[in-house]
């Protein structure tokens, strides 16, 4: 069966990088909220410091209803990932991945027995736990996530098998699809998630008719690929351990109160410019202080750094903010 393209939605060439660009790989995402309508518009608006334009975004969008929209010619690129890796390497990812974004709300919340977009405790945004993906253990932090429609996904297959015809990409994901693989994908070819190469993510949800859809209606099969491994010896943390550490202590910072987050935040940042690294601890929610180790660095300039900064208590192993 031919899929439709529609090209209604289109980004001017500022938006994006035109040119092609060799393709090997394909990267799904989901767009957290709303529609491929709004999706789009957010990438029109969004701009940078200066007013200068991100060029954030992926050549197609799916909208709720399985309506395919081509924002750009997928031989350009435009920046998806949001990789911490070194420069090279992260630009060659960029450039060689055809992004699709899946029109949904993401990651749930409960409240009172219903469901609401993380941070969105409304009405409006409510959904009940029948209409949600359920999953048996959280997955990077959710227990539930907004569940594709089947039309969404009988859309992607089609739009994956399409590509792979086109770009001679390699008809395969990483297996398990839910797992964190990091630069371990950095040469990879085949069809990957976001949520594989970033810690902080959760796009695609770990919904299995996903994979299952793109193994009957693009003949994409899992293939083994080995995770990183997480060393806590004594030797210095390799980019792929520091990047792994960032995103998890982001997960546990936004958990804190906003304010105090934000001042622990502040102090990993000049940790950092001294090469010295934390690992927090899980926070309750809406807290003012936060336990830690240290990873690697020198554990003097914590407590120095922290005091210059405002903290209200610091010991060996926990941070406290007050009146931030």
């Amino acid at each position: 069966m031919t899929l439709h393209m529609d090209r209604s939605f289109r980004l001017p060439e500022s938006e994006y990088f035109p040119g092609a660009q060799r393709k090997s790989g394909i990267a799904i995402h989901h767009s957290v909220g709303g529609t491929a309508e709004s999706t789009f518009r957010w990438w029109r608006a969004d701009r940078g410091h200066g007013g200068r334009r991100k060029r954030i975004a992926t050549a197609y969008i799916i909208d709720r209803d399985g309506t395919v929209y081509e924002v750009f010619d997928p031989a350009a690129w435009a920046y998806q990932f949001g990789l911490r890796w070194p420069a090279a390497q992260r630009l060659r990812f960029e450039q060689r991945f055809v992004g699709i974004e899946i029109a949904s709300e993401g990651a749930l919340t409960e409240h009172d027995g219903q469901l609401y977009p993380v941070g969105l405790i409304d009405p409006a945004f409510s959904k009940p736990p029948t209409e949600a993906l359920e999953c048996s253990a959280p997955y990077r932090g959710y227990q539930w996530f907004d569940r594709y429609e089947t039309a969404q996904l009988e859309a992607l297959g089609r739009l994956v098998d399409e590509l792979c015809t086109r770009f001679a990409i390699p008809r395969q994901y990483p297996d398990p699809p839910f797992d964190y693989y990091g630069d371990a994908l950095a040469r990879f070819e085949g069809v990957i998630g976001h949520a594989m190469v970033r810690l902080d993510k959760s796009d695609p949800a770990p919904d299995p008719r996903l994979w299952e859809t793109l193994g009957d209606l693009a003949a994409v099969r899992p293939t083994a690929v080995t995770p990183p491994a997480r060393s806590r010896t004594a030797a210095p943390l390799t980019s792929r351990e520091i990047e792994a550490l960032f995103s998890e202590n982001a997960r546990r910072i936004d958990a804190m109160d906003v304010a105090a987050g934000s001042l622990v935040k502040a102090l990993m940042m000049e940790l950092e410019r001294r090469r010295t690294y934390l690992e927090l601890h899980e926070p309750e929610p809406g807290a003012h202080a936060i336990g830690y180790e240290v990873a690697q660095g020198d554990r003097e300039s914590v407590s120095r750094i922290a005091k210059a900064l405002g903290f209200h208590r610091i010991t060996d192993t926990e941070l406290e903010v007050r009146h931030a």
